[in-house]
């Protein structure tokens, strides 16, 4: 990880830990807090396990709240600023909502990130073109919000150029090859990119061929993140109109192992690449 990322983590965690026990020192539950900033419990949960990073107003409302002043006070909102402006997304947060920012946190703090993806190239691996013509889909998103929403999904992919990134596997339905998404050269860039993707150390792309019929992670995409620091891993789940994580160890696992029986039906990584590579050459 590069020493900004990692600082970036630290200081997300620090904060975290320190808002939480600043809420304890005033005897204040989660529930009461989320009352006083009217926002869902969850998302104080999010911001103290550092799993969401807290607006300035959000901090100073709370240090209020639980009466919280001098230095103390002092050094918890120098601590949110760093924190929101060490973000890469800051610039961007017109655009990303809270269930977003959490994936984007995931993201960036995984040891290993496995996804399965049924209908489209997951976000972290589309190149902008592709990108461009899924967002134009939204017929009432001005231009320009388009260009940043395209530029902000390409942006994502720095994570995997970091000194250390995730170890990355990837499950792709064949169905998300064979839909067109733009004309024949965004989809030969994007097989491109796939297949130049698979090539590099830690990642491994497979794709579950039509002929492997049905198995148990059949239905909508999902991604397990996995920590060094942390024993279960959080499961993203993509719902019709929304993100949905399960951090509960026993029903993550399901997903684990739903993704390793898939993997075993799947081409291996040589066959995938080569499949990739053919469909770029081809179109």
């Amino acid at each position: 990880m590069k020493q900004g990322d990692e600082g970036t983590t630290v200081s997300r965690r620090e904060l975290a830990v320190s808002l939480r026990r600043a809420r304890e020192q005033a005897g204040r539950s989660a529930a009461e807090t989320a009352g006083h900033l009217d926002c869902p419990p969850g998302r104080v949960e999010r911001i103290e396990a550092g799993l969401a990073v807290v607006r300035l107003a959000e901090v100073r409302s709370v240090l209020d709240f639980y009466r919280v002043s001098g230095s103390q006070r002092d050094e918890l909102l120098r601590a949110a600023r760093q924190v929101r402006d060490r973000a890469w997304w800051h610039r961007y947060n017109d655009l990303i909502d809270e269930s977003f920012e959490t994936m984007l946190i995931l993201e960036s703090d995984a040891a290993s990130l496995r996804t399965y993806q049924p209908n489209l190239v997951p976000g972290l691996l589309q190149t902008e073109r592709y990108a461009w013509e899924l967002i134009c889909t939204r017929a009432d998103m001005p231009l320009d919000t388009v260009h940043r929403q395209a530029s902000l999904r390409s942006q994502r992919r720095q994570v995997l150029d970091r000194n250390d990134p995730p170890r990355l596997a990837v499950l792709l339905e064949e169905a998300v090859l064979r839909r067109p998404v733009g004309a024949s050269a965004v989809m030969r860039e994007q097989y491109g990119h796939l297949a130049q993707l698979a090539e590099a150390p830690g990642v491994s792309i497979q794709i579950l061929p039509f002929a492997a019929g049905p198995h148990r992670a059949m239905g909508s995409g999902f991604h397990i993140y996995e920590f060094a620091e942390r024993a279960c891993p959080v499961v993203e789940l993509e719902l019709l109109d929304r993100l949905h994580f399960v951090a509960e160890s026993r029903e993550a696992e399901h997903y684990t192992i739903a993704f390793a029986q898939a993997a075993a039906r799947a081409l291996d990584v040589e066959q995938s690449r080569a499949l990739l590579t053919g469909l770029a050459e081809e179109r």
